[in-house]
């Protein structure tokens, strides 16, 4: 049971897109972001951590033991504090077709919550967990975390897929379920999953002309467009969001249902900006990791903190590898010390100035870590 402390808080860690490889073993890579969750671990003290998913590259079909090690090893850190996390999948945790397995290898770890509460619908895992009040009497908060399934059948259309009908109608009949226990009341709740709706794109505006060197451009169908974010939205934007193409009516269910304070996404390996939506709060998550595209040291985790005195509002954090005085062991000096900015422009630079050749060594190593490769993401 998730329950508030006696002195009425309640913490949740987020760690997006690991994209642990079956070589973790031998790598400074997976020793920097283990460094990373250590850090926030003991810094936070979280009563609940979310992995958003993409967490390790699949291989449980050339080896399910292998697979196996490698979960208990990413979250080795979690379990070995008896911290309950909730993992949720990403697009990659589909890949080899054997949702139900991956599922069921996680479900096998000590203080794992992921299950799939409603078979027979879209997605291998959907859930929700409630979180009681100190003395564990009566559910005060909801949290849900949603399959957000990986390409779309018809890719000329949309290239990742949407939240189906039939997950959206489930989310609306436990809330429906929910509010009925709870007297008429609707519990306020947080959505976890992994691609972000693309209803994220309301935080973003059209960049001005002079703008277009630190804008960034549209994902897909939005490629023609380069985006800056709003006034009044926080945190770096580094690439399009990869959203769906099209709508799926999640973010109106939302609406419908009422309650849903926020929603906390993966996928996109670059950004931490938030922002108000329609009264929503959207937050993306980069990567806690050192193995997909990122940019430097810049790999950070979120810390969420509710207060069952007033949870009507809860505060957020941002927390770099940086931030914790970490060295890495993975990354060159240069990609230590620049900063989320200063990569892309450097990037920007080097391909402005590419016959400079000290810049152009440069610009080789921060494209490899900022150029999207779409079967990475």
């Amino acid at each position: 049971m998730l329950r508030f402390r006696p002195d009425g808080t309640f913490r949740i860690l987020l760690f997006g897109d690991l994209h642990e490889h079956a070589d973790y073993a031998a790598s400074p890579a997976f020793r920097d972001m283990q460094k990373l969750m250590n850090a926030a671990l003991d810094r936070d003290r979280p009563d609940l951590c979310v992995l958003l998913g993409d967490n390790c590259n699949v291989t449980w079909k050339e080896d399910p033991a292998g697979f196996a090690a490698m979960v208990r090893a990413v979250c080795a850190p979690i379990i070995d504090r008896g911290i309950p996390f909730a993992p949720i999948m990403g697009n990659h945790e589909h890949d080899p077709g054997c949702d139900d397995a991956v599922v069921e290898t996680y479900m096998q770890l000590p203080g794992c919550l992921m299950r799939n509460d409603a078979p027979g619908i879209t997605g291998a895992a959907n859930y929700r967990e409630l979180i009681y009040d100190a003395a564990g009497e009566a559910p005060r908060f909801c949290l849900w975390f949603i399959d957000s399934n990986n390409l779309y059948p018809d890719r000329e259309v949309s290239h990742y897929d949407i939240v189906y009908p039939d997950q959206i109608a489930w989310f609306e009949r436990e809330s429906a379920a929910l509010r009925e226990r709870n007297g008429g009341r609707t519990l306020p709740s947080f959505v976890f999953q992994h691609t972000p709706v693309p209803e994220e794109y309301r935080l973003l505006r059209k960049a001005k002309w002079w703008e277009r060197p630190v804008s960034v451009k549209g994902y897909n169908t939005r490629s023609g467009t380069r985006y800056m974010l709003r006034p009044g939205c926080a945190g770096y934007l580094g690439e399009g969001p990869c959203a769906p193409d099209i709508g799926d009516g999640q973010f109106e269910s939302w609406q419908r249902v009422g309650g849903v304070l926020g929603a906390f996404f993966g996928h996109d390996h670059l950004n931490d900006f938030s922002g108000y939506a329609d009264g929503i709060f959207l937050a993306q998550h980069k990567t806690a990791g050192f193995r997909a595209y990122t940019d430097g040291c810049r790999s950070c985790v979120r810390l969420l903190t509710l207060d069952q005195r007033n949870l009507t509002t809860f505060t957020q954090e941002l927390q770099r590898f940086k931030d914790f005085g970490l060295k890495s062991e993975s990354l060159g000096p240069i990609l230590r010390t620049i900063t989320d900015r200063q990569s892309i422009n450097t990037k920007i630079t080097c391909g402005a100035l590419g016959g400079i050749a000290a810049l152009a060594g440069a610009g080789v190593a921060i494209k490899k870590l900022t150029e999207v490769s779409r079967h990475e993401k």
